[in-house]
């Protein structure tokens, strides 16, 4: 329950509280205007911790709300019904947050009163820790209504333009998301893997990833990673690229393969090993004959483990056909650009000499690219920028369609 500073503090002082409740939510919601702000606004605006699109589009909300209920009270409203269903938990805890903030203000004009200085001081406190965890509630709220948080994901990564360097840079950013993936505690099942050239680098390699707001972590990973810096084997700075693919498992979709539908065979395997892959028919490629899809896997010393994880890329293949299915043509348009890897396609630039990290979508940019690939810490900072700047994009949104 939100702490009440009248109802408290009248048992230790007969001070008269002449503004009531609404009138302090009144100066709350007030758009700015020229007047100068008086006290009990610079206090507001000292612990409001709201941003403001947040707070325009829970404005905008509260609004509605209180319109919605009114139909629904005059008469039977399915929109009003749904609308109400839909936004009570998020409106309730606005109306906790501004009630919390006036509290505030209310302990605030009891500090110069004699004998109340350490009550009042205390219950300061004691409201800002309620209003951070309303806050948190409330960020929570507008987050699950932007992100999916449930399901797996499937996570590609593909060499682009750049030849071997942009193989290598594939293996830095599996580095980096395996990494993540072990300090959240998610699992990390490896599907394919496929190898190329000298050293360590990678042409393609799906991984899939299970775990609480697993989705939420890499959703921002998806489109042309663009790298600028110079590779071991020369002195000049080259330009590569890798594309990211984040695909969610909505619960909702469901795929049955039909065993007979299925082509299997077996092959020997090519690349690090030694005899027993290369003369041992241990590789497994697949095809599903109504779709036309093909896989491969040749990451286990056993030809039934590989036939396993081949079924699973063909079932990811058909989720990611029925996902694509619900999605507009617009969104599947943008999904495709995506896919060419070309470097104007970049969605985020990674530059050694200026130690520069840039993600064009949303305009965030931070220094430190060797903490970023080595510590999952400065990732996840990264990310949460890059997740604030889009939060405060979809917001806007939403405020035109509400």
């Amino acid at each position: 329950m939100v702490f009440c500073a009248r109802s408290i503090l009248s048992q230790f002082t007969k001070i008269h509280l002449k503004r009531n409740v609404c009138s302090r939510q009144q100066t709350l919601f007030r758009t700015a205007s020229t007047a100068p702000e008086n006290s009990e606004q610079k206090l507001i605006k000292q612990y409001d911790i709201l941003n403001p699109y947040q707070k325009k589009y829970l404005d905008r909300i509260r609004k509605d709300f209180a319109t919605a209920q009114e139909a629904s009270l005059q008469r039977h409203n399915a929109a009003s019904d749904r609308f109400i269903s839909k936004f009570t938990t998020l409106n309730s805890a606005y109306l906790e947050y501004c009630e919390t903030l006036d509290s505030i203000v209310e302990c605030h004009g009891l500090l110069g009163e004699d004998g109340m200085e350490d009550i009042a001081a205390s219950e300061i406190r004691s409201l800002v820790g309620q209003l951070a965890d309303t806050y948190d509630n409330i960020r929570m709220e507008i987050s699950d209504r932007l992100i999916p948080t449930n399901g797996d994901i499937l996570l590609e990564i593909r060499a682009a333009t750049g030849g071997m360097e942009s193989s290598m840079f594939c293996h830095d950013l599996k580095t980096v998301y395996h990494n993540v993936a072990i300090s959240k505690g998610y699992s990390w099942n490896v599907l394919e893997e496929d190898f190329s050239g000298p050293g360590s680098g990678i042409s393609k390699m799906e991984v899939e990833i299970s775990g609480a707001d697993v989705f939420g972590t890499f959703q921002f990973e998806a489109g042309v990673h663009r790298v600028q810096r110079v590779p071991v084997n020369d002195t000049r700075i080259h330009t590569s690229t890798a594309v990211v693919l984040v695909t969610a498992k909505p619960d909702d979709i469901h795929v049955e393969i039909n065993p007979e539908d299925l082509d299997i065979t077996y092959t020997t395997a090519r690349g690090p090993g030694g005899q027993f892959v290369n003369r041992i028919r241990s590789k497994c490629l697949m095809k599903h004959k109504p779709s036309g899809f093909e896989t491969s896997s040749q990451v286990h010393r056993i030809a039934e483990q590989n036939m396993r994880e081949c079924l699973k890329k063909i079932h990811h293949m058909l989720m990611r056909q029925e996902l694509d299915l619900r999605l507009s043509q617009s969104e599947q348009s943008k999904k495709k650009q995506a896919l060419h890897g070309d470097r104007s396609d970049k969605m985020r630039t990674y530059n050694f000499k200026a130690d520069k990290i840039i993600d064009h979508r949303y305009k965030v940019s931070a220094s430190g690219i060797i903490p970023y690939f080595s510590d999952p810490e400065t990732f996840l900072s990264f990310h949460k920028e890059v997740s604030l700047a889009w939060q405060l994009q979809e917001l806007s949104q939403l405020i035109e369609e509400l």
